[in-house]
């Protein structure tokens, strides 16, 4: 389950995917068959721009990036319904069939692109995807360019800039990984059903995040219960995003037991989910140590 995670999940929160009318400006250049254009969204915090296969109508295609998160999304006036989300199977003849699950908006699927997409939308096509036992086919071409080229679009590094930067380094415990989130710290533990990430918002609170590479989620706030080991479980509201899930630990009980804890237990509107931890207080202790020596925060 193991992801890159920047600044985009503690801004992106804010605002729904997709959901604020987007209009296109200017074509920001060309890759042969893509177009990549700005997004202009309503009062957002993120730059967006979407790259759109010219080749694909009635049914569309695009990657859309919304700072350094990336989204494929698939539009066709017969995906109308009321579901806010869906499961999609991605099909190629080298790489088999995958499941991702999608955000529905309108007309349109949104599906968060991790490794495995990524390697889906690369391999030689077709594409192809089912949704709603409908096959739709893409004969793609130039996509590792198009990619490079939306990234570019809103101040992204590209493919080759990604592999060439230096990984994150701050000393953590054992078991656990610094990660790069733009100016600020965290932490991330690869777990079974859950990983767990640790980072501190800009008033020193602890920001706990579950995350799982099957989640795709837009944003929004959501009731939830966590139980730290024996501790009597508690009621929070948290926020859904992308393929995580989003707890600010406000009360210094709650973090004096987060940091002893062994297991974290997560019920969710999507099932229960248990994280088995260790060092928990150590952990958050090199983000907070690597927050102030930046001299800078990780943002809300």
């Amino acid at each position: 389950m193991k992801r890159q995670l920047t600044m985009a999940f503690f801004v992106a929160v804010c605002s729904q995917f997709l959901s604020m009318s987007p209009a296109f400006g200017a074509d920001s250049g060309t890759v042969p068959g893509w177009t990549v254009s700005e997004v202009t969204v309503s009062n957002s915090p993120i730059k967006s721009c979407v790259a759109t296969w010219t080749k694909s109508e009635p049914t569309g295609l695009a990657i859309l990036a919304e700072g350094p998160l990336l989204t494929l999304v698939v539009s066709s006036p017969a995906f109308e319904h009321a579901k806010k989300e869906d499961v999609v199977s991605l099909k190629t003849k080298r790489l088999g069939v995958m499941q991702r699950q999608a955000v529905v908006l309108s007309s349109s699927y949104g599906i968060t692109t991790d490794s495995d997409v990524d390697a889906y939308l690369l391999d030689e096509g077709p594409l192809t995807l089912t949704i709603m036992n409908v096959d739709y086919s893409f004969t793609l071409a130039n996509t590792s360019s198009a990619i490079d080229m939306v990234r570019r679009c809103v101040g992204q590094p590209t493919r080759a800039d990604m592999e060439a930067k230096t990984a994150p380094s701050f000393p953590v415990p054992k078991g656990w990984e610094p990660l790069d989130v733009g100016s600020g710290c965290a932490v991330r533990l690869q777990g079974k059903q859950v990983d767990t990430i640790l980072s501190l918002n800009n008033d020193d609170k602890v920001l706990l995040i579950a995350g799982r590479r099957e989640w795709n989620s837009a944003g929004e706030q959501i009731a939830i219960t966590v139980q730290f080991d024996s501790q009597p479980a508690g009621s929070y509201t948290g926020w859904k995003w992308n393929n995580l899930v989003l707890l600010l630990l406000v009360d210094d009980k709650d973090v004096a037991a987060l940091r002893k804890a062994s297991a974290i237990r997560w019920h969710l509107p999507s099932g229960d989910y248990t994280a088995e931890v260790h060092d928990v207080g150590s952990a958050l202790d090199s983000a907070s140590a690597c927050k102030k020596q930046k001299g800078t925060s990780t943002g809300h």
